[in-house]
């Protein structure tokens, strides 16, 4: 929780940072707000592939897995019936079965870590937008008391959330929305097509 709060204070110092340099506070804002949103659905995107990639992989390692005790039990069949030549076959056929379920392992592991390394990295930039809309709310907040004095402040604290809610986010949250049904989509498609990595 307090590294949460450092990574927090941090993010808005740099937010703070990069306002008090700009000419135009409100449009460094709004430029940085876009360009952040821009950022999370290419990274959002990137995101759902990999953890659909990691989710086709975990089911190729399971069926290579589950190919390698039918192929063991398939040997274990031809001893009993004392086909000890069909037994060293199926045995040859089990070492691939299990070479191509640890080559998938090595890559389910890979793929996880990649995994969790972007959704790190998402999460760290929605704070970061999130922080950006905050700020600029108070920005809002701040020119309004400017323009029409003190007697309007209590009447403009009121409305950051609902200025939160329905701002530029919204086009965000469709944008992401369609990106998920897509890379729902493209898993099932893929899965079903023979599987492709």
């Amino acid at each position: 929780m307090g590294q949460k709060n450092r990574v927090s204070q941090g993010m808005a110092s740099d937010i703070a940072r990069l306002l008090d340099r700009a000419e135009n506070p409100e449009l460094a804002i709004e430029q940085l707000i876009g360009d952040l949103e821009e950022s999370i659905v290419d990274l959002r995107r990137e995101t759902v592939t990999a953890v659909a990639r990691q989710n086709r992989l975990r089911r190729r390692f399971f069926a290579a897995e589950e190919a390698a005790g039918q192929v063991e039990r398939e040997a274990s069949m031809a001893l009993a019936r004392g086909e000890e030549l069909r037994a060293r076959h199926v045995l040859s056929r089990q070492i691939g079965a299990l070479k191509a379920r640890d080559t998938l392992e090595v890559a389910l592991v890979e793929a996880g870590r990649v995994s969790a390394r972007l959704v790190a990295a998402l999460l760290r930039m929605e704070d970061r937008a999130q922080l950006a809309r905050r700020k600029q709310d108070q920005l809002v907040r701040q020119k309004r008391a400017a323009e029409n004095g003190p007697s309007t402040v209590s009447a403009i604290r009121i409305r950051p959330a609902e200025a939160a809610r329905g701002h530029a986010f919204n086009g965000y949250a469709e944008a992401v929305s369609a990106l998920e049904q897509e890379a729902s989509r493209a898993g099932g498609e893929e899965t079903e097509g023979g599987g492709r990595c």
